[in-house]
């Protein structure tokens, strides 16, 4: 190993992991690598937490992004349990809260995000509750197994998913929101409707066009009181209503911030020795017109790897077309895309059948896909997307045209010559997707 002081990572997440393990495996750097964490685990894989972890049919073990050993065989120095707390780029220096100090040579911020607090009387009861990391979903998977009557508050896609598992549980089980359909600025009415009547069939009490007033009990929760005057009765109260990025940091150590640290198209921040990558990073896109910070699964692992990439010096192009997945109730939903407007929507199949496709066009383009128990279509769907080219409407719907039928035979425009998201008003009725895919906040 070198002398240099190397790279500090700081968030011991799915980024910063996969960051360090490019660095070493894809990149040969043998410099010093040092992961900080807040958590005292290994990193690991938070999409879990409110899926297969959270039903208890995903283990410990299987979270894990790399193995335990991986970090030792490959001479990373691990400091979790203690969050970085001062960050000198200019010193290169990072100081944790247990008072070690880390010099370095660069350092990549993955510090990600924390959940969006509810702000209404009662929201500091007990039996409220917040889903984030691996403490909070074993603490909520035992909650859940022990409740009864459980208010949801929020419905996109986090909302969504633990409305799923608490019916699971057997819960009874309410979902209020503001907004007239689940996760309605990423799909709009229609679409967003499907959601709904896929909730309601499976026993959800879905209060949209509502929001919450306040949260009744003494010392834990007894009920939840909407705008509209309903009394909901709950012992278990989960909000879901979106995340803020951890900024802090950066902000205080003078990196350019506004709604995530701004990076350029290779995550290098507004100074020399930083690159911000997850989602506390609000990057720019050659896609879309203006920067998004996406707060997927699929997007940490591709700013991993390209965080290793700009560090050592060989920076590349983010150009991916976002990717999102959910599991409800059995089924796996498949989300592509970040579309601010559109202005048709193409099905294919039926509401009710395995395969399910929406495809959101904009001027004949498609540009969001949506796709149900349909393994190995969101392949073809992201290659659909990304080639940036009209297709023809009917044979889009038609479930028997191939959908690699439908590429252009001739090269695809660049992305960089496709104005994705141009700030026009979506169509009245369908709303937009924001650039974290989370719904905004219920009385936050």
């Amino acid at each position: 190993m070198s002398a240099d002081p190397g790279i500090v990572i700081i968030g011991a997440s799915l980024a910063g992991a996969k960051a360090a393990q490019a660095l070493r495996l894809d990149h040969g750097y043998d410099g010093p690598i040092t992961l900080v964490g807040d958590e005292p685990h290994l990193p690991y894989q938070r999409s879990a937490l409110s899926k297969g972890y959270l039903l208890g049919t995903t283990g410990p073990a299987d979270l894990d992004v790399l193995k335990p050993q991986f970090y030792a065989d490959q001479d990373i120095t691990l400091a979790l349990g203690a969050p970085a707390t001062a960050l000198d780029l200019d010193a290169r220096r990072v100081r944790l809260a247990d008072c070690t100090e880390f010099p370095f040579t660069q350092v990549l911020i993955a510090t990600g995000a924390r959940p969006r607090r509810l702000r209404v009387p009662g929201a500091d009861l007990d039996g409220v509750r917040y889903l984030r990391n691996r403490d909070d979903s074993e603490h909520l998977a035992a909650a859940l197994r022990a409740a009864g009557n459980v208010v949801v508050i929020g419905a996109g896609w986090l909302g969504s998913e633990l409305a799923a598992a608490s019916r699971t549980f057997g819960n009874h089980t309410t979902v209020i929101d503001p907004l007239p359909t689940p996760v309605y600025y990423v799909l709009g009415d229609r679409i967003g409707g499907l959601i709904a009547r896929r909730h309601r069939d499976h026993g959800v009490n879905l209060l949209l066009g509502d929001g919450v007033e306040a949260i009744l009990g003494t010392r834990s929760v007894e009920a939840v009181q909407t705008i509209t005057g309903r009394t909901i009765p709950a012992n278990l109260v989960i909000v879901g209503v979106g995340a803020t990025p951890n900024t802090e940091l950066a902000q205080a150590a003078g990196l350019c911030v506004d709604g995530g640290i701004l990076t350029d198209g290779h995550l290098r921040t507004s100074h020399p020795v930083a690159v911000a990558a997850g989602d506390v990073a609000r990057h720019h896109h050659p896609r879309y017109l203006n920067p998004v910070r996406i707060e997927h699964w699929d997007n940490a692992v591709i700013h991993g790897t390209a965080a290793a990439a700009t560090l050592l010096g060989k920076p590349t192009t983010i150009d991916h077309v976002p990717y999102f997945f959910s599991t409800q109730y059995g089924s796996t939903l498949e989300y592509l895309g970040l579309p601010t407007t559109w202005d048709r929507i193409i099905t294919r199949g039926e509401q009710t059948t395995p395969g399910f496709t929406a495809i959101w066009l904009d001027r004949g383009i498609p540009v969001a896909a949506l796709t149900i128990d349909n393994r190995g279509a969101a392949d073809h769907l992201r290659t659909l997307i990304a080639t940036a080219h009209p297709v023809d409407p009917q044979q889009l719907a038609d479930p028997d045209t191939p959908l690699l039928d439908l590429l252009p035979t001739r090269r695809a425009v660049p992305c960089e010559a496709i104005s994705y998201g141009r700030p026009r008003r979506p169509n009245p009725g369908q709303g937009s997707a924001s650039t974290t895919h989370a719904p905004r906040p219920a009385n936050a």
